[in-house]
This record gives structure tokens, C-alpha cells and sequence, in this order.
């Protein structure tokens, strides 16, 4: 367990998710995709009022590949005056055999200010890929880069700062995504407890690199989270 309060780590998470063409509240002729519903089965994910209208996963389609570094330079400009403080990681969707650069929005207070943002990186010089002729919609695997803030409160097993009911447990080797499914799939066919979603990822440390899972789960706790990675661990080894 850490002796710090929390650890701040860069990594990666892979995850599929189901994503739309959002065709309103954009700037014009440009190529942004919806996640409606990040977590199956787990409607209110920000509110207990899932009536309440919030772009949840929004994914900016940009025209070329940007650097991290130019992505987080912009990124950092437009938060020193945008009215919400949102949440922004570069990343990549494959959808329908086709692989596009996005930068992935989360926090946005209404669908109103995804076209401000959008104005802020054109200003920072990012440019966006144009609307494709036909609505886009289908099942994607997303691959995010991000920094993560986590608190490890045993030996391997972490919790998302920033992030809520968001878990982490470290693995002892990295998965492919078609193994990761199928021990997801396993663990869950033999889970008594309400389901969860799950990603894969990892994290870069001391010049090494750790593999782990992501866990969300509504209110996720310690015990859970840990009888989630015995689960796992009695499947990977």
C-alpha cells in the first residue's frame, strides 16, 4: 500500500462501448460521436434524475493524429476561461473496420457547450474531421490516454480520485482484448452479486509498467471490489 495520500499515474484503458453520430449542438459539418449509455445497465451515472439532459461521453473526431502534448497544451488553455471544468483525454475509436483520433469530453455541464469547446481547440489550432455522409452508430473499442489520481487502500487495489465508483486492481500479465472478454464473461456468468462494467488497462510506474483492470460499479466499495479481482485472478492464472 502506498504511503502517500494518493499516486498520480499516466496510462491507458481499453474498453467497448456503443457509439452514435450526435447530430445537434455541434459545430457545423463536424464528426462528433455519443456514448448515450457508457455503462449498461447503469442509467445515472451523474444523477439520480436520469431525466436530466448531460452529454455523458462526448468524442471530438479529430482530422489528424495530435500529439499528447499538443492535446494537454490546448486542453490546459481553454480550462484557464471555460465556464465548466470538464475533463478531456486523447484517444482512438475503432468502429465499422475504421479507426479515427478523437479527444474524449466528460463533465460538460449541457449539450450547449460542446460547440464552444469545439470553437476553443480550433482557436488552439486543432482541427476536426468533417461529417461523414452516413450516420455512424454501432459498437467501438476505445482506447484512452489518461492520467489517473488513485488512492491504493490495500496492496494492488486502487480507487479513482476524480472519478466516481471507479476501482482498479492490479494483474499479473497483460490480456488480449478477446481474453479479457472471455474471462469477463466467465466472472460475470458466475457472480451472485449485481453486475459491473469493465475496461482494461494499464499504468506507467518506476520506469515499468503495471497491468490492471477497471472496475465500475454504483457505490463501489473495498469489499466488492476485492471479491471482483479474486474473481478474475482465480480465471487469469
Amino acid at each position: 500500500m502506498s504511503k502517500e495520500p494518493y499516486m498520480e499515474r499516466y496510462g491507458n484503458l481499453l474498453k467497448q462501448e456503443t457509439l452514435c453520430t450526435l447530430e445537434d449542438k455541434i459545430w457545423p459539418n463536424t464528426f462528433v460521436l455519443e456514448a448515450p449509455e457508457p455503462f449498461p445497465g447503469f442509467y445515472n451515472y451523474y444523477s439520480d434524475h436520469p431525466v436530466e439532459s448531460k452529454p455523458l461521453y462526448i468524442y471530438l473526431v479529430l482530422k489528424k493524429l495530435y500529439t499528447l502534448e499538443d492535446i494537454t497544451r490546448a486542453t490546459q488553455n481553454i480550462k484557464s476561461y471555460f465556464q465548466t471544468d470538464f475533463n478531456a483525454t486523447p484517444g482512438v475509436v475503432n468502429i465499422y473496420n475504421k479507426q479515427f483520433d478523437v479527444i474524449r469530453i466528460r463533465h460538460l455541464d449541457n449539450f450547449d457547450q460542446i460547440v464552444d469547446l469545439q470553437a476553443g481547440y480550433m482557436d488552439q489550432g486543432i482541427e476536426f474531421r468533417s461529417k461523414p455522409p452516413r450516420k455512424v452508430e454501432g459498437p467501438a473499442i476505445i482506447r484512452i490516454k489518461k492520467f489517473f489520481i488513485l488512492n491504493e487502500t490495500v496492496r494492488g487495489v486502487f480507487f479513482d480520485q476524480i472519478e466516481k465508483d471507479h476501482g482498479y486492481f492490479a494483474i499479473p500479465e497483460k490480456l488480449t482484448w478477446k481474453h479479457f472478454e472471455n474471462i469477463t464473461r466467465q466472472v460475470k456468468f458466475n457472480w451472485e452479486r449485481p453486475f459491473f462494467d469493465a475496461a482494461i488497462g494499464h499504468f506507467h510506474f518506476g520506469f515499468g509498467i503495471q497491468d490492471m483492470i477497471r472496475i465500475y460499479y454504483p457505490d463501489i466499495n473495498e469489499e466488492y471490489l476485492t471479491e471482483v479481482r479474486k474473481k478474475y485472478m482465480e480465471r487469469i492464472k
